[in-house]
């Protein structure tokens, strides 16, 4: 099985694409980084190309990829450009990163998933500050001083909290919210912008 080099940050990204009959969907899912060419003198690696893979009998894929904030990559900020290709439907093409504080990430969460309001994709923005340790009963607030349409919240509340969002004019915000731990959870927007998260 292909590697990078060992200290270079990957992401898994899984996903499985099924009909609405739940017949499993046939033909190829790409992943190609944008820009064309990625350097790491750290370690002496130069990334470019498509990935390509398959889904399995079930239309499930797996497959690593280098995270697109990989410590020592240049350039920064960039993203993949993800194509799918089918034999028996539609295929799409939309960008997406993969950010290496989420190493485990599913397209069904990330890929655009509301056609009627205008196709969008996720963008990480920056993570938020650590909280402190926290105890049962105790919150935290997050501070979301630059737009984005991806809050990552690191609570440290050692639970899943119920979290609330408000935007910087004051109006509450429902979103999706993935609890990736006891102590991280991520909030996704179909459009950037600031507030706070309040989780308890």
């Amino acid at each position: 099985m292909p590697s990078l080099p060992a200290g270079l940050q990957t992401v898994t990204v899984t996903g499985t694409y099924r009909h609405p009959d739940g017949a499993p969907f046939t033909g190829h899912v790409s992943f190609l980084p944008e820009p064309a060419v990625l350097t790491s003198p750290q370690y002496d690696t130069i990334v470019l190309g498509e990935v390509t893979t398959t889904p399995d009998s079930n239309g499930h894929i797996a497959v690593t990829l280098l995270a697109t904030d990989a410590t020592g990559v240049t350039p920064t900020g960039w993203t993949y450009r993800v194509t799918e290709r089918w034999y028996d439907a539609h295929g799409r093409s939309y960008p997406i990163s993969l950010p290496a504080a989420a190493p485990n990430v599913d397209l069904a969460d990330v890929a655009p998933t509301a056609p009627a309001a205008g196709e969008y994709v996720v963008v990480t923005g920056p993570p938020g500050p650590p909280g402190p340790p926290g105890s049962s009963g105790s919150t935290y607030l997050h501070t979301q001083s630059t737009p984005a349409a991806t809050w990552q919240i690191t609570h440290n509340l050692g639970r899943t909290p119920n979290i609330n969002v408000i935007n910087s004019a004051g109006v509450v915000v429902y979103a999706d919210i993935l609890h990736s731990s006891t102590s991280l959870a991520t909030i996704t927007f179909p459009v950037p912008f600031a507030g706070t998260a309040m989780c308890s």
